[in-house]
């Protein structure tokens, strides 16, 4: 036989020789032989052993004499095998039944990992179980525990949603951007589709230069539509809109009268959420009085406001 490594060449310590816990019974005995006594392999082993009704022995091994020497006096003191577990690898010996004489000799390796200390374990039991003629003894797999994956966050299902923003409004015509604030309150029908209705007011007036002198102008809106606002619990989310405006010009100056015109809009969202109900939310919103102009006289046309419009808006929301 050749040299045993120098993990597995040991005089069994502690408790004497591997002859000595010797027990009279008719199970098969299996000495197993393993450098430490906390051996994770060894114990793994011999569980699975014990599970095929083998009788079991431990041994702890220090690295003196030539492991040959100690398997021939397991064996001599009525073993039927013996077992050396080496970290990642195992070599056992198998009598003949009835003899101190070896039949068969086997080693077996794997890679240094921890996950296939199970694997070596599996096959270690199931040669000893064909070499020792226990056919009809089904070897145990082992337990693989599956990692509990925690399910998916539920969907945030908010019905109603409140926003206040500010920012400007921009448009065709002679009339200066001019900033504005505006609220808005969208209710979720079904699934992600939604309505929602909208009013934007002035901070204040821009002038404008008619024949007759200064002209002070300011433009208000108000209307809605409807919303597609997908439900999500992610901390970023995006929605939809389009819908109609009422657009009012206030005119104060000389003889100049109040315009009002319908307007078309389309507009699209981002929100970050903050907590579970507040978020801080930017709308982009465009849209056009093509459907009413509003046009803005003092005797005759000075100019016209909202035939194509944009509004940038910032602020918080509150969902219910």
């Amino acid at each position: 036989m050749r040299p045993a490594p120098a993990a597995a060449q040991a005089e069994i310590t502690g408790s004497g020789s591997v002859t000595a816990g010797a027990k009279a019974t008719s199970r098969p005995r299996v000495v197993l032989l393993a450098v430490t006594a906390d051996d994770p392999l060894a114990a793994r082993l011999a569980a699975e052993l014990e599970t095929l009704g083998l009788d079991v022995s431990r041994a702890q091994i220090d690295p003196i004499l030539p492991i040959d020497d100690l398997v021939r006096q397991a064996l001599v003191g009525g073993a039927r095998g013996v077992v050396v577990a080496d970290g990642r690898r195992t070599e056992f010996w198998v009598a003949e039944e009835g003899s101190d004489r070896v039949a068969m000799r086997q080693e077996l390796e794997i890679e240094n990992s921890p996950a296939m200390e199970s694997v070596l374990s599996l096959r270690t039991v199931e040669f000893l179980r064909v070499s020792l003629g226990l056919v009809g003894r089904a070897v145990t797999p082992p337990v693989v525990v599956q990692p509990i994956v925690p399910p998916p966050p539920e969907e945030v299902d908010t019905r109603v949603a409140f926003n206040l923003m500010s920012g400007v409004v921009a448009s065709t015509g002679r009339l200066a951007p001019f900033g504005t604030v505006s609220a808005a309150l969208r209710v979720r029908i079904a699934g992600p589709v939604g309505i929602e209705l909208r009013g934007m007011a002035p901070f204040g007036s821009q002038e404008l230069t008619g024949p007759k002198g200064p002209i002070d102008t300011s433009v208000w809106l108000a209307g809605g539509g409807l919303v597609l606002a997908p439900r999500t619990a992610a901390r970023v989310a995006f929605d939809v809109g389009a819908g109609m405006l009422a657009a009012m010009v206030r005119s104060s100056g000389t003889q100049t009268d109040d315009g009002v015109g319908i307007a078309v809009y389309g507009r699209a969202a981002g929100r970050i959420r903050l907590s579970t109900n507040w978020s801080v939310r930017l709308d982009v919103i465009g849209g056009s009085t093509a459907v009413r102009r509003i046009i803005i006289t003092d005797r005759q046309d000075i100019t016209t406001w909202g035939l194509g419009f944009v509004s940038a808006l910032a602020g918080i929301e509150l969902g219910i």
